[in-house]
Protein backbone atom coordinates (compact mmCIF):
# COMPACT_ATOMS: atom_id res chain seq x y z
CA UNK A 1 0.00 0.00 0.00
CA UNK A 2 1.60 3.69 -0.95
CA UNK A 3 2.21 5.86 2.57
CA UNK A 4 1.91 9.78 2.16
CA UNK A 5 3.37 11.74 4.72
CA UNK A 6 1.70 15.39 5.66
CA UNK A 7 4.96 17.75 5.58
CA UNK A 8 5.07 18.30 8.89
CA UNK A 9 5.86 14.38 9.68
CA UNK A 10 9.58 14.64 8.96
CA UNK A 11 10.07 17.37 11.50
CA UNK A 12 8.71 14.98 13.71
CA UNK A 13 10.73 12.25 13.58
CA UNK A 14 13.53 14.94 13.79
CA UNK A 15 12.77 16.15 16.64
CA UNK A 16 13.22 12.43 18.41
CA UNK A 17 15.86 11.85 16.21
CA UNK A 18 17.83 14.75 17.51
CA UNK A 19 16.99 14.09 21.11
CA UNK A 20 18.04 10.38 20.84
CA UNK A 21 21.33 11.63 19.07
CA UNK A 22 22.48 13.45 21.92
CA UNK A 23 21.24 10.70 24.20
CA UNK A 24 23.92 8.12 23.58
CA UNK A 25 25.29 7.48 19.88
CA UNK A 26 23.76 5.43 17.63
CA UNK A 27 20.19 5.52 19.30
CA UNK A 28 19.10 8.28 16.37
CA UNK A 29 19.46 5.24 14.15
CA UNK A 30 17.74 2.83 15.92
CA UNK A 31 14.60 5.36 16.64
CA UNK A 32 14.65 5.53 12.81
CA UNK A 33 14.35 1.77 12.03
CA UNK A 34 11.80 1.67 14.76
CA UNK A 35 9.87 4.52 12.98
CA UNK A 36 10.20 2.79 9.60
CA UNK A 37 9.19 -0.79 10.91
CA UNK A 38 5.99 0.73 12.06
CA UNK A 39 5.21 2.54 8.86
CA UNK A 40 6.18 -0.54 6.77
CA UNK A 41 3.76 -2.30 9.49
CA UNK A 42 0.67 0.22 8.50
CA UNK A 43 1.50 0.15 5.11
CA UNK A 44 0.95 -3.54 5.42
CA UNK A 45 -2.21 -3.93 7.79
CA UNK A 46 -3.67 -0.65 8.14
CA UNK A 47 -6.72 -2.22 9.62
CA UNK A 48 -5.17 -4.03 12.08
CA UNK A 49 -4.50 -0.94 13.86
CA UNK A 50 -7.45 0.78 16.52
CA UNK A 51 -9.85 3.84 15.56
CA UNK A 52 -8.96 6.83 17.90
CA UNK A 53 -11.02 9.24 16.48
CA UNK A 54 -13.05 9.16 13.48
CA UNK A 55 -11.38 7.84 10.54
CA UNK A 56 -7.62 8.11 12.88
CA UNK A 57 -5.55 5.38 13.59
CA UNK A 58 -2.85 4.55 16.20
CA UNK A 59 0.21 2.41 15.74
CA UNK A 60 2.69 1.98 18.88
CA UNK A 61 6.48 2.38 17.87
CA UNK A 62 7.92 -0.65 19.30
CA UNK A 63 11.00 0.45 21.86
CA UNK A 64 10.16 4.00 22.14
CA UNK A 65 7.13 5.92 23.39
CA UNK A 66 5.84 7.15 20.28
CA UNK A 67 2.58 6.73 18.12
CA UNK A 68 2.10 6.59 14.50
CA UNK A 69 -1.57 8.33 13.75
CA UNK A 70 -2.60 7.77 10.38
CA UNK A 71 -5.78 7.14 8.08
CA UNK A 72 -6.79 5.49 5.59
CA UNK A 73 -7.00 7.62 2.28
CA UNK A 74 -8.59 4.75 -0.35
CA UNK A 75 -8.16 1.03 -0.55
CA UNK A 76 -4.56 1.69 -1.77
CA UNK A 77 -3.21 4.56 0.45
CA UNK A 78 -2.62 5.49 3.77
CA UNK A 79 -1.39 8.96 4.92
CA UNK A 80 0.55 9.48 7.75
CA UNK A 81 -0.60 12.53 9.92
CA UNK A 82 1.77 12.57 13.05
CA UNK A 83 4.35 10.88 14.74
CA UNK A 84 3.77 11.70 18.44
CA UNK A 85 6.20 10.89 21.66
CA UNK A 86 3.27 9.85 24.16
CA UNK A 87 4.73 13.13 26.82
CA UNK A 88 3.13 15.55 24.02
CA UNK A 89 -0.43 16.81 24.80
CA UNK A 90 -3.07 14.26 22.76
CA UNK A 91 -4.12 17.08 20.87
CA UNK A 92 -0.52 17.50 18.85
CA UNK A 93 -1.17 17.43 15.37
CA UNK A 94 -4.76 16.39 15.61
CA UNK A 95 -5.50 19.74 13.05
CA UNK A 96 -3.49 17.64 10.18
CA UNK A 97 -5.14 15.98 7.61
Amino acid sequence: MKVEFHPSTAGDVNEGASFYRRARPGLESEFRHEIDAAIDRIANSPLLYPLVEAQIRRCIVHRFPYSILFRIVDADCVRVLVIRHHKRHPQFGSARR
